[in-house]
């Protein structure tokens, strides 16, 4: 029982840890969204469906045509090539689209809405998992801290046998004074 006390602590300090590290990338990244999961085959040969990619924060001054990019659209991530970049009054618009895609995205994503520019694959494929339990991850989190609070309150066999222990030795010694 011990063990697997242990080993669920063990795991719920690994989960706790990744969510810290994700933080902590947001901050290094200079984005909200340092890592994404592609969706779709848009993006085929570059990037794949299910591949985690590194995002950095970039200003939009920066950005080159030939750069991938990912932007937000109607509440969705879209990971994209630039093709071109229009200036007008001083606000940067980009016409994107998919390296599979015959044809470029309709109209153009303005600088707002550029979340960073992709550096790269991090993880080929595995994302696959990651967007399967996307939709529970509130419920996943909120399962592990109710295990967590459980295994630190629930008394384990030898704080009992510890206890038992110390009530009998205050008998005893209760009795050696009467």
């Amino acid at each position: 029982m011990a063990r697997v006390r242990r080993d669920i602590i063990l795991l719920v300090i690994i989960i706790i840890a990744i969510f810290a590290f994700n933080e902590g990338i947001k901050i290094v990244a200079g984005t909200d969204v340092p890592l994404a999961i592609v969706e779709g085959n848009s993006m085929i040969p570059t990037f794949y469906d299910g591949d985690i990619i590194f995002v950095v924060g970039v200003k939009p001054s920066d950005l080159q045509v030939g750069d991938v990019v990912i932007y937000r659209a109607n509440d969705k991530l879209i990971v994209h090539r630039i093709i071109d970049i229009l200036i007008y009054n001083g606000k940067h618009f980009f016409k994107t689209k998919g390296d599979n895609n015959l044809m470029p995205d309709p109209g153009l994503v303005p600088e707002d809405r550029i979340v960073g520019r992709v550096v790269g694959v991090l993880l080929p494929r595995v994302g696959a998992i990651f967007k399967l339990i996307m939709p529970y991850k509130y419920v996943i989190v909120s399962l592990l801290i109710i295990l967590a609070i459980a295994i630190v309150l629930w008394p384990s066999k030898k704080s009992e046998e510890k206890e038992n222990h110390q009530e009998r030795k205050m008998v005893k010694f209760k009795k050696g004074f009467k």
